[in-house]
Formats: structure tokens, C-alpha cells, sequence
């Protein structure tokens, strides 16, 4: 319903901006991180999320990028994650530092969010750390995309040809030769 919001900061609450968009204010919920560097009177410009509960009234969530608007989808799957939760967790940690402790199974550092606690963060950790892996396996670098694709062939058989294979662990040229193997049908 609301993706994309722009306008001044009218007033600022605990956890929440009131941001005025035309004539009208939308009460916006946003990380403390963000609350901390904004004034009354600046513009804004927010990707949100409308969150809809079974019981309760839609409340809409602000963030300054797509990453951190995903990272909050994501952590809203996660079964005892609720939004005021998954918000605390973008209010102390960067999505990077946060993909870093679920990748390394560093539930310690998890539980120190508030409203984490350690059974939560093993829970987040356990839902989410396949998918943030297999995301990592899936990143292909552009400059390994630009050589493949210069010898003619496209992303989706570059994609099938590197499927599997972490390529954090390698050199573009070592993912080249490897890419270049497998695309030729020879076996490896």
C-alpha cells in the first residue's frame, strides 16, 4: 500500500517520526539509529512497510534503505518475531553486522538487542542463516558477469554453470576458469 514516502519531519516521538507529506502526517516507526540523525523540519525520504496485524492497528515502519527494509521482512518470518522486535534489531545493528553474527551462529551478540533473548536469537538464527548462505552463493560478482558475458554467454547459463559454488572462497580468475569448465560441458 505505502512503498515509498518523502516529506519533512514534522515531530519527533520515542521510536516514531510523525513525517508531513503534503497536508498530511503520516506516523512513521523507524530504527533509533535513523530517529538520532534526523531534526524536526528536515526532509525525509523513507521505503516503508505497512504491517498489518491480526489484532491490532496497521502501523507503518520507515527505513533509509532497501537492505534494511528486506532484513525487517525477513526477521517478520521468523515464527515469536514481531515487528516492535525485528525493529529493535535494526535499532542496534547494521544489516551487515547483523548477517555477520547469524552467519557465525553468534547468538551471544544477538541477545544483547533488546527483546532478544537467547532462545529468540537461536531461533532467528536457525530460520535464517540458510537463507542468508544461500544468498551468498547466489552473489556473483559483476566483473566475473562482464567476462563471461563478453565470451557470449548469458546470465542465466552463467548462473546455472556457478550454481553450488561459493565464490567468496575464490579469485575471479579461479571462478573464470571454473565458470569457463563447466559452461563447456567438460568435467572437473
Amino acid at each position: 500500500m505505502f512503498d515509498y514516502l518523502k516529506g519533512k519531519v514534522f515531530k519527533k516521538y520515542g521510536n516514531a517520526l510523525s513525517l508531513l507529506c503534503g497536508c498530511v502526517g503520516f506516523k512513521v516507526y523507524v530504527p533509533v539509529s535513523l530517529l538520532s540523525e534526523v531534526n524536526e523540519g528536515d526532509e525525509l525520504e523513507l521505503l516503508t512497510e505497512l504491517v498489518v496485524p491480526p489484532e491490532g492497528t496497521p502501523t507503518l515502519y520507515g527505513f533509509r534503505s532497501e537492505e534494511e527494509r528486506e532484513l525487517f521482512r525477513k526477521l517478520l518470518k521468523v515464527p515469536k518475531v514481531g515487528s516492535k522486535v525485528a525493529l529493535s534489531v535494526l535499532s542496534h545493528l547494521e544489516p551487515e553486522e547483523f548477517k555477520r553474527a547469524v552467519s557465525r551462529k553468534d547468538v551471544e551478540s544477538l541477545s544483547a538487542v533488546p527483546g532478544l533473548g537467547k532462545k529468540l536469537s537461536e531461533r532467528i538464527v536457525a530460520e535464517l542463516r540458510p537463507k542468508f548462505e544461500e544468498e551468498k552463493l547466489r552473489e556473483v560478482p559483476a566483473e566475473l558477469y562482464e567476462i563471461l558475458t563478453s565470451l557470449g554467454y548469458k546470465k542465466s547459463e552463467i548462473n546455472s554453470a556457478l550454481k553450488g559454488i561459493n565464490l567468496e572462497e575464490l579469485t575471479v580468475n579461479d571462478a573464470v576458469r571454473l565458470a569457463l569448465k563447466r559452461l563447456s560441458g567438460r568435467k572437473f
